[in-house]
């Protein structure tokens, strides 16, 4: 039974600084460095070396040689006390012992191509034997320390494409909500929205060229892309959470203050940043740390006032807190799948896809009261306008009309007769239900030909044009009979009429039309009186 191959290995690893002081860690402030390995290879094939927690790397440099035990032996002793030789000195030795050397390079500054999408794996060729893998490092600072890992090409060609795919999608979703709050937040009074959308692009910006996007699809090499569009976002967060939470300085004034002192100190930490470019990580880590120190204070703080917007917010940082652990602990797992880059891409996004939803939760709130807001308006409107009783138009209305009363309108008074009367003898339901009555079969019948108006008591009121005057007398006196025809005996109405060119404003037009009815009225009541007379 044949044995399985042995997987291709570093052995002893060992780095130096630009000092020639051996290190445990490459320190995340960046620097030159130089790590030594012995790789062990038992088969021949294609491998691939990469670095397996980061991608944020300026420059590197992969130099393969193979020794002979014997000079393995020599060159591990001699550089345990002399230190790792420096490329020239390395290159020399390789071409005094008439052996090839492999040199490989790249990084997120460096124009060389790239064979694997977003990540910095290359391919070497290799036979069976002990090499000696020397790595020159050269970087402003890391956002994990690189950790050398080699690969045969079928495996490191499978994880790759499932962390590329992984890191597309997570980028292309926050475009996504980016291309949609920009455009939601470009419209007035959505400041919660642009701010929103800041953040989410100086993310995306960090990611992107963190990952090495702008390096492999733009060719951008400014390594500074990794720092700087954070420290940006940073800033846009706390503005973001201000506006998301409601606090300015007429309300809740105190963590208005509070975001004030955050702002300071994270614009602080932009102008060092650019004055010190090489500390643009550091910053942006300390940034980091100062809005979620703040999001959590506003997060406590409202939440204890039991503002469900502030609850929600609490939830979601908290959630993203965790998941921030769970990346700085994923960085020292033996897996290399993922980058810490892609870790933290998955951790940013799930916190923008939470944010996202707690914001249209927000919109929809504010929809959902303005909307009542509008419906209570309207009913206010309604009941100001309107008769409580009839449910027509009031005199209210009536005088807002009349303000707009065309030259060719007309305005006519209306007193119901006897409605005292059948209050008297029926009572007050009886007199409520009269006036009822009258409104709906007169209001019915005018139709698109007049506007009836209740203007208080036994008192309303007809608008019409002047070509229609005759038509609403005719349908008064139609309502006439039909009350008759209800009990209603005896019940009529007296009609003052005035014409819109009659009068130069509304109290002219209301007094002229208020004398004409009560003539009218007189009339009618003598014309009662002699009918009396004449029949006993």
């Amino acid at each position: 039974m044949p044995l399985a191959s042995a997987a291709p290995a570093l052995l002893g690893t060992t780095c130096i600084n630009q000092q020639g002081t051996i290190i445990a860690n490459i320190p995340l402030q960046g620097g030159k460095f130089a790590c030594q390995s012995v790789l062990k290879i038992t088969e021949a094939g294609l491998y691939v070396i990469d670095f397996k927690n980061t991608s944020t790397i300026a420059r590197f440099q992969h130099e393969i040689s193979q020794e002979s035990s014997t000079q393995q032996a020599a060159t591990q002793g001699k550089n345990a006390t002399d230190g790792i030789a420096p490329p020239d000195q390395a290159l020399a030795q390789g071409s005094h012992k008439k052996q090839q050397t492999i040199l490989l390079s790249g990084g997120l500054s460096s124009s060389a191509d790239n064979p694997f999408m977003l990540r910095h794996g290359r391919i070497v060729s290799l036979q069976p034997g002990s090499y000696r893998l020397v790595t020159w490092l050269q970087s402003p600072y890391y956002l994990a320390a690189p950790s050398l890992v080699i690969s045969e090409l079928a495996s490191y060609q499978q994880q790759s494409n499932i962390s590329a795919a992984t890191s597309l999608l997570l980028l292309g979703i926050l475009l996504g909500l980016f291309s949609y709050y920009a455009i939601l937040g470009a419209l007035p009074g959505h400041l919660t929205e642009r701010m929103y959308a800041i953040f989410i692009f100086g993310n995306l910006l960090f990611h992107a060229a963190a990952l090495g996007v702008f390096n492999q699809f733009f060719h951008w090499h400014w390594f500074y892309l990794t720092g700087l569009p954070l420290l940006i976002a940073n800033l846009a967060y706390v503005s973001f959470i201000c506006h998301l939470l409601g606090i300015n300085q007429f309300h809740r004034p105190r963590l208005y203050q509070l975001s004030l002192i955050a702002s300071s100190l994270l614009i602080a930490l932009i102008v060092l940043g650019m004055i010190f470019p090489d500390w643009m990580l550091e910053m942006s880590r300390l940034g980091i740390v100062i809005f979620l120190a703040f999001g959590l204070f506003c997060g406590l703080r409202l939440s204890a006032q039991r503002q469900i917007i502030a609850q929600l917010y609490l939830l979601t940082t908290i959630g993203f807190g965790i998941l921030g652990m769970m990346v700085l602990n994923a960085a020292n797992a033996t897996q290399h799948i993922f980058s810490i880059e892609q870790l933290g891409l998955f951790a940013v996004t799930v916190h923008a896809i939470l944010l996202a939803i707690l914001v249209a939760y927000k919109l929809s709130r504010l929809h959902h009261e303005k909307e009542q807001l509008l419906v209570e308006l309207q009913n206010t409107r309604s009941l100001a306008l309107n008769d409580r009783l009839t449910g027509i138009p009031n005199r209210h209305a009536l005088e807002n009309k009349l303000l707009k009363l065309p030259l060719h309108g007309c305005l006519m008074f209306l007193d119901m007769d006897n409605l005292k009367h059948v209050n008297d003898q029926f009572g007050h339901e009886a007199g409520d239900m009269l006036l009822k009555l009258f409104s709906q079969i007169l209001a019915h019948k005018l139709s698109e030909h007049g506007q009836l108006y209740r203007l208080g008591g036994d008192e309303f009121a007809i608008l019409c044009h002047e070509d229609d005057v005759e038509w609403c007398q005719h349908q008064l006196e139609y309502t006439h009979l039909q009350l008759h025809k209800e009990g209603f005996s005896g019940v009529g109405a007296s009609m003052g009429i005035v014409f819109a060119h009659e009068a130069s404003d509304t109290e002219a037009l209301l007094r002229i039309a208020d004398k004409r009815m009560y003539e009218n009225k007189r009339t009618r009541k003598n014309r009662k009186e002699m009918m009396q007379v004449l029949h006993p």
